[in-house]
């Protein structure tokens, strides 16, 4: 054989291989529930959206700004209450940043552990 195929015929294996095991871990992941392609913020907000949790916060405010860093791209699933354009839909908030969560009011910045914990979201 010369050279030239068996260059080829390795590419070739190589390539098959490489589909292979991309295929198989995507399939492992998706049986298993290993890994699920969202994760750990992205799957806290969408369980505190299905709870009807709510954040209230404001533009000025420094740790609503931390928060929604915190977050991520997955802050756009959290209810987000701007107290600042509309001070009447936060009628019982005392200080901000505040998550309603449960029925309940908790005040100030939350780690991802403790809205695990207040929401009942933990895995």
């Amino acid at each position: 054989m010369k050279k030239q195929h068996k260059v080829f015929l390795t590419f070739g294996i190589l390539i098959v291989l490489i589909v292979f095991l991309y295929l198989f871990t995507n399939w492992f992941s998706l049986i298993t529930g290993y890994l699920k392609g969202e994760d750990e913020v992205t799957r806290l907000a969408t369980c505190l959206n299905a709870k009807g949790a709510e954040f209230y916060g404001n533009d000025f405010c420094a740790d609503c700004e931390k928060q929604e860093r915190l977050f991520g791209k997955a802050f756009e699933k959290i209810n987000y209450v701007d107290c600042g354009k509309d001070n009447s839909l936060c009628p019982n908030i005392r200080e901000i940043p505040a998550w309603y969560i449960d029925k309940k009011i908790h005040d100030g910045y939350k780690e991802i552990d403790e809205l695990k914990e207040l929401s009942g979201c933990a895995e």
